[in-house]
């Protein structure tokens, strides 16, 4: 019973499927119908010229003629309207599919009593009668395939009635074994044609199956990249937040170190001043990791802008041994300089920075080892700068992802050390934004060297002469010092008089001439006035270019480069108080070269002036 309900089941749904058509198989169907039907007019022409030959004078062979031609043509034009309206849903599309079965039933019918003409002939002229109609039989099973009641009308109309007429033609043993043969080939046909039914079917449901899950990938991809896109700009909305916030997170770590820097030129006891000393480690600790975050993040919203300049690799490489020689000193390390005699054209900023963070590196992670930097041309035009140590080296693992950002290389000295793991990924970002290689090559145990290559080699400047030196030159020094941050102001004025110089407090513009030797101010006052404007002012009142720095936390590239334009030196929060003392110091000694030049030029005049009085 159970095989039975099945097999009902598996019928009705053969039924259904025969009788039901959807909307892609109208489609398939009336693109191929067209032409289709335009050939089969052409078979029906060469038919019923046999037919007028075989019954000349006969009207049944041009009665059938128009018949088959006339629905072959409505047919075709219904076609081409299907294909050209190309209704947008199933319902729409229905009558066609209807149409097109009932034209088809005619055509077979028209077919069927041709062969009744044919039959009251000579058997050679039913024979070619029977195979241009099974020709026709054979297409309408490859083009109406798609809609199964059009294709088993069309079958079994037009093909059964053949049959019936070769028994009419011959009523024999012969005539029923022909028959008998006509409807198999018409069985074989309509499983033919239900087959290719049932592999388009498979076929549009797997292209659907496809579709939907494309569509599924699309969406999902759609959301990762929104989800992408997003983390994107949650990175740089950070990074944003960190560059524009940097004077704000400059200026209390600026504020600790001037007031270490004040406290270790005063006469403490050993305890407190390994205290300060240990403040003043952890103010440099502080203001390494901040800087290194702030670099990161200016690389990221990329506000960084190459400014190259001509510059000499010993200098810069001196100027970095120089300001570097107390760590130096404290981490054991040994720093050798190799003369080369090379200039190149970089960004001096941006090419110190990516020296002292190598620098700063091999002191952290090789303590005690020797760090030579050496520099050579290679090729004509290019030169090579090597940071290498003698140190533990990097093990095979870590050197893949050396250069990834806020990666630390497992091991217990690097885990001792504070970091970000931020350091080379800045130098190799820095290099690439100045179209610089930068590569490493380490081993366990065997130490670690960087290379930085394309350096463009330039012929060499200019070399400045150098200028003259006093025992104390910062001794007397009026210093005008602007801030509108109470405490910064504090500590920038205490650590200049421990330095010796008269200072000079104003949380603005000061309302008269102080009668100041230099100015030092910060560039953001939160007034109508940025410092720049200020020196302006002061210098009006003044009555002559005093000398002016600029201390700053602001790191957009628009502001360095307004401060760059207008020529008065400035230094970035927070600030090495022996850069700030370098810089008053240059100032003071370049007024005693102006008072030692006005002398010799005043004794020069009074020489001449006895020279005119001996002469006359």
């Amino acid at each position: 019973m159970a095989q039975e309900g099945k097999g009902a089941v598996m019928l009705k749904e053969r039924l259904h499927a025969v009788g039901h058509a959807e909307k892609w198989q109208l489609d398939y169907l009336f693109d191929l119908s067209f032409q289709a039907w335009l050939v089969h007019i052409g078979v029906v022409t060469a038919t019923v010229a046999l037919l007028v030959y075989a019954w000349p004078g006969e009207a049944w062979p041009w009665v059938w003629y128009a018949a088959i031609c006339g629905l072959s043509a409505a047919l075709a034009a219904l076609a081409w309207r299907y294909t050209h309206d190309r209704p947008a849903s199933e319902d729409a599309a229905r009558p066609y599919g209807v149409a097109h079965t009932a034209l088809t039933f005619l055509v077979g019918i028209s077919w069927g009593l041709g062969a009744f003409g044919a039959a009251t002939g000579e058997f050679h002229h039913l024979l070619v009668y029977s195979l241009a109609l099974g020709g026709t039989a054979l297409s309408a099973a490859s083009s109406q395939h798609a809609l199964p009641r059009s294709c088993f009308i069309s079958l079994w109309t037009s093909v059964p009635m053949l049959g019936l007429a070769h028994l009419y033609h011959d009523f024999s043993f012969l005539g029923v074994t022909v028959m008998a043969m006509i409807l198999l080939y018409a069985g074989v046909l309509s499983i033919l044609s239900f087959r290719m039914l049932r592999f388009m079917t498979a076929n549009v449901t797997l292209t659907r199956s496809l579709d939907d899950k494309l569509a599924e990938i699309t969406g999902m991809a759609a959301e990762l990249e929104e989800a992408r896109r997003e983390a994107v700009e949650a990175n740089l909305s950070k990074s944003r937040f960190l560059a524009h916030a940097s004077h704000d997170l400059r200026q209390p770590v600026h504020a600790i170190g001037l007031f270490t820097a004040c406290l270790r030129d005063l006469r403490l006891d050993g305890e407190v001043r390994q205290h300060v000393a240990s403040i003043d480690n952890a103010a440099r600790s502080v203001s390494r990791l901040l800087g290194s975050l702030l670099d990161i993040s200016r690389l990221d919203v990329g506000d960084i802008v190459p400014q190259p300049e001509r510059i000499s690799l010993d200098d810069v490489l001196q100027g970095i041994g120089g300001q570097n020689a107390d760590a130096l000193r404290e981490s054991g390390c040994t720093l050798v300089l190799e003369p080369s005699g090379i200039f190149v054209s970089v960004d001096p900023a941006l090419f110190f920075t990516m020296i002292q963070n190598l620098l700063s590196n091999a002191q952290k992670y090789a303590r005690g080892a020797t760090v030579r930097i050496t520099a050579r041309t290679d090729g004509e035009d290019r030169a090579v700068l090597e940071v290498a140590d003698d140190g533990p080296g990097i093990g095979e693992a870590d050197l893949r992802h050396i250069f990834d950002e806020f990666y630390r290389a497992e091991n217990d000295a690097r885990h001792r050390e504070e970091g970000l793991g931020l350091g080379l990924a800045i130098v190799r970002r820095l290099g690439g934004l100045m179209g610089l290689d930068v590569g490493i090559v380490s081993a366990e145990g065997r130490g670690t060297a960087v290379r930085i290559a394309g350096l463009p080699v330039v012929e060499p400047g200019a070399v400045s002469a150098p200028r003259a030196h006093r025992q104390h030159p910062l001794t007397g020094l009026a210093v005008c010092v602007i801030d509108d941050d109470p405490e910064v102001l504090a500590a920038t004025a205490t650590l200049l008089r421990r330095w010796g110089c008269e200072v000079m407090e104003f949380g603005g513009l000061p309302q008269e001439a102080a009668g100041c030797d230099a100015i030092v101010s910060d560039f953001d006052l939160g007034g109508p006035l940025d410092g720049l404007g200020v020196v302006a002012r002061i210098r009006e009142m003044e009555g002559w270019p005093v000398p002016a720095a600029i201390l700053t936390g602001r790191s957009e590239p628009e502001t360095l480069a307004h401060l760059a334009r207008s020529g008065i030196p400035f230094l970035r929060k927070p600030a090495h108080p022996a850069e700030l003392r370098a810089l008053l110091t240059g100032f003071a000694l370049g007024d005693e070269a102006k008072e030692d030049e006005a002398k010799e030029d005043e004794a020069k005049e009074d020489e001449a002036k006895e020279d005119e009085a001996t002469a006359s």
